[in-house]
């Protein structure tokens, strides 16, 4: 399937910084576009891994899984709290 790029990124950046990339794309054998797309979307993907994930040590997970799968104890202010809300009438 192709991918359809309809959208445009600009940015500004130095001489030096244009000469630099335009050498290093150069040396890699691509355009100045697709290197510094290609290097974009592979920090990107590195950093919304880094930002979803969860990464926990064998005896953390395991302590995680139990809380989760565990009764739940709920703090008694938090529950004070809800039937106290239940009691309160709603105005729409």
């Amino acid at each position: 399937m192709i991918t359809v790029k309809d959208k445009r990124r600009e940015v500004r950046i130095s001489a030096d910084d244009d000469d630099l990339l335009t050498e290093a794309a150069g040396l890699s054998g691509v355009s100045v576009s697709e290197f510094l797309l290609d290097r974009a979307i592979a920090d990107a993907a590195t950093i919304v891994d880094a930002h979803r994930t969860i990464r926990l040590a064998e005896d953390d997970q395991e302590r995680f899984i139990k809380a989760l799968d565990g009764p739940v104890h709920p703090p008694e202010e938090l529950v004070a709290q809800a039937r106290r809300a239940r009691r309160l009438k709603r105005v729409d």
